[in-house]
């Protein structure tokens, strides 16, 4: 379910879209109302509005590409840059992905939905509102700096 049927509405359509663009359904997708169920979607467009804007939506949408030096290429394209995934064993691959994709968050091998209270989690460009969660950033984004000065006499 997400959080309303225009929602829905709209997760579906740009499904629909990007199957008429070329995308093959491998499963899910039906909808009734706000309730969607889980879709994955091959062979999908880099254009495709469903990866060109922010989706947020049981989708998963994969993307073909030849190579890492692609894949990350691809995935900086966009404006939007809450999360990332990386499944693989290849260390170097891992350590060039942290350092090269652009984003809140860098998973490997992981679900996105770990972290600890102190641990900083947010979206750069176009997606959130920058990093305020986590107790250091929290109180940054919640207070600002004052300068004051007091008599010497």
């Amino acid at each position: 379910t997400v959080i309303d049927e225009s929602a829905a509405s709209v997760i579906s359509d740009r499904i629909e879209r990007a199957l008429a663009d070329g995308a093959r359904l491998l499963c899910g997708g039906e909808r009734d109302g706000a309730l969607l169920t889980p879709a994955v979607l091959d062979h999908v467009p880099r254009d495709a509005e469903l990866v060109a804007r922010e989706t947020f939506g049981p989708v998963a949408p994969i993307i073909r590409v030849e190579d890492l030096e692609q894949a990350i290429l691809t995935a900086n394209a966009t404006p939007y840059a809450l999360s990332s995934g990386v499944c693989t064993f290849d260390w170097r691959a891992i350590a060039r992905c942290i350092r090269e994709l652009r984003g809140g968050t860098v998973n490997v091998r992981e679900v996105p939905g770990w972290r600890t209270e102190l641990t900083p989690f947010g979206g750069v460009g176009d997606s959130g509102l920058g990093v305020k969660e986590g107790v250091r950033e929290a109180m940054r984004a919640m207070s600002f700096v004052k300068l004051y000065t007091l008599p010497w006499a």
